[in-house]
C-alpha cells in the first residue's frame, strides 16, 4: 500500500453524492505526480456528504489505530478541478506557513462570485454568518490568509484542503450538517436554517486552537454548467451584499501586498514607490523578469503594458519565462490589466503609440541599451511623462552613465527611493533636446 517509510503518507478521500467530473478524476489521480508524497486514496458514495466524509476521516483513524502511519488528510470534491501536483503544492504551502488546516478558494457556481468561505458571526450562532467572501475580497487578501486577515475566525469550504494529522485531535472531530426552524420576528414568518458541515467542522477546528488557513495558490475551476476558476478576481458582487453594506475588508489594514513570492529584485519600498508612482496612469514596463515589478505597477495603474522577451537573459532561469509571468500576474488578480508585447524592446517600442504617463525601464543594464530605451520610450509619453529607472546605483555604472546623460542633457531626477530614478525628461529620439 505505500512506498517505503521515507515519503510522507497522505489518505486523499473524495467523498460524492452526485456524478465524478472527469477533471476531478484525473486530478484525483494526478495530486501527485512527483512521487513525493506516499498516497492512498479512498472514495465513499450516498446520498449523504457529511456520513461520507466521516467515513473517510475514519479510515485514517483506523489505520492509526491499527499502528500505520498517516501524516496528512486530504479531501476533494467530485466536481473541483485541480492542476496536477496539486497536492504537493498545498503540503508544501501547509508546512510553509506552519498551519494544521489549509483550504483552497473554491468559488460558488454562480456568476456572484461568492465563494464557501465565510467568516464566523460575532455573536457565536452558528446558524449565522458575518458575510462570505467574494472572488473580488479573496485577491486583496494575501496568496495564503488566515483569520487574523480577515479580523474573525475563518470558515472554510471542504471542496478541496488538507490537514496535518495529529490522532489526538483528529479523534475530536467529526462532520455533520445541523438544521434548525425558527420565527423570525421581522418577517413574521418560520424559516429554516442550516449550519453546513464545512462551517461546523471548521469552528471545531479554532475550538480547539488549531490554525486553520486558506489559499488561492492552488489553481482549480469548480465544474457545474461551466467552470468557475479561482485563478483571477471575478464576479458581478465586490462584496457579499446579502449579509454586509461593505467589504468587510474595508476597515482592516492594507493585506501583505508585495509579491515575495515572484523571483525579482526590486525591494518592498521600491515596490510601494512604483505602485504610487502608477497610480490611475498607462504605464508601459521595459523588462519584466517574472513580474515581480509588472504587479506592482498593476495593481494601481489603469493598465500596463509590458515588453520583454521572456527568455530569461541576462538571468538565473535561461528559457522560457512567460509562463511563469503569466501564472504570477493570475495569481495576484492583475492579469486582466496587463498587455504583453513579446520581443526585443528596439522593435516593439518602435510601433506603440504615444499613450503612456510612465514608463519603467529594467531591462539589459548595459550603457547603450538603457540609452537605446529611453530614447525609444520618450516620444511614447504623454505630456508631464516620467521615466522611472531600475539599478541606478554603482553595481550597474551603465545605468548610472545612461541616466547621467540623460541629466546632463536637460532631464532633472525629481525622486529617488533605493535604486529607483524618477527622471522629468527633455531628450528625445537621436538625442535632440525637446521639452517633453
Amino acid at each position: 500500500m505505500h512506498n517505503g517509510d521515507a515519503k510522507k503518507v497522505v489518505y486523499l478521500g473524495m467523498p460524492s453524492y452526485g456524478e465524478l467530473t472527469d477533471g476531478a478524476a484525473r486530478a484525483f489521480y494526478t495530486a501527485s505526480p512527483s512521487g513525493k508524497l506516499d498516497i492512498y486514496r479512498v472514495s465513499q458514495g450516498s446520498s449523504l456528504l457529511a456520513l461520507n466524509m466521516n467515513h473517510l476521516w475514519c479510515r485514517a483513524l483506523n489505520a492509526v489505530h491499527r499502528g500505520e502511519r498517516v501524516d496528512y488528510w486530504a479531501m476533494q470534491h467530485s466536481d473541483i478541478e485541480p492542476l496536477p501536483g496539486w497536492l504537493d503544492e498545498l503540503v508544501e504551502e501547509l508546512e510553509d506557513k506552519k498551519l494544521d488546516v489549509l483550504g483552497v478558494v473554491a468559488p460558488i457556481k454562480d456568476q456572484e462570485g461568492k465563494t464557501s468561505i465565510a467568516l464566523a458571526h460575532e455573536s457565536g450562532d452558528p446558524f449565522r454568518i458575518q458575510c462570505r467572501l467574494t472572488m473580488r475580497e479573496i485577491y486583496r487578501l494575501p496568496e495564503t490568509f488566515t483569520s487574523e486577515d480577515v479580523g474573525h475566525p475563518l470558515l472554510i469550504n471542504t471542496g478541496l484542503w488538507v490537514v496535518k494529522w495529529n490522532q489526538a485531535w483528529c479523534q475530536q472531530v467529526h462532520f455533520t450538517v445541523n438544521d434548525e426552524i425558527v420565527f423570525n420576528e421581522t418577517k413574521q414568518c418560520y424559516e429554516p436554517q442550516v449550519e453546513s458541515e464545512d462551517w461546523f467542522i471548521s469552528r471545531a477546528f479554532h475550538a480547539l486552537g488549531l490554525k486553520v488557513g486558506c489559499t488561492r495558490k492552488i489553481e482549480l475551476g469548480h465544474r457545474g454548467p461551466m467552470v468557475f476558476g479561482n485563478h483571477q478576481p471575478w464576479g458581478a458582487l465586490e462584496f457579499d451584499k446579502y449579509h454586509v453594506d461593505k467589504s468587510v475588508l474595508d476597515s482592516r489594514p492594507p493585506a501583505d501586498w508585495f509579491p515575495h513570492n515572484v523571483a525579482g529584485w526590486l525591494s518592498e519600498d521600491e515596490g510601494r514607490e512604483l505602485a504610487e508612482l502608477a497610480a490611475g496612469k498607462v504605464v508601459l514596463e521595459i523588462g519584466a523578469y517574472c513580474g515581480r515589478s509588472t504587479i506592482c505597477l498593476a495593481q494601481q495603474a489603469k493598465s500596463v503594458g509590458v515588453i520583454d522577451t521572456f527568455d530569461g537573459r541576462g538571468t538565473d532561469a535561461q528559457g522560457n519565462t512567460l509562463p511563469r509571468f503569466r501564472r504570477n500576474l493570475r495569481r495576484h488578480g492583475v492579469a486582466d490589466k496587463v498587455q504583453i508585447y513579446q520581443g526585443e524592446s528596439a522593435a516593439v517600442l518602435d510601433r506603440l503609440p504615444p499613450v503612456y504617463d510612465l514608463v519603467f525601464i529594467d531591462g539589459s543594464h548595459d550603457q547603450a541599451s538603457v540609452r537605446a530605451d529611453a530614447a525609444g520610450a520618450i516620444p511614447l509619453l504623454r505630456p508631464g511623462g516620467l521615466l522611472v529607472f531600475h539599478d541606478y546605483h554603482e553595481i550597474d555604472p551603465g545605468v548610472v552613465a545612461a541616466v547621467d546623460e540623460l541629466v546632463a542633457a536637460g532631464a532633472a531626477i525629481i525622486g529617488r527611493c533605493g535604486s529607483l530614478a524618477v527622471v522629468r525628461p527633455t531628450v528625445a529620439q537621436a538625442g535632440v533636446l525637446v521639452d517633453v
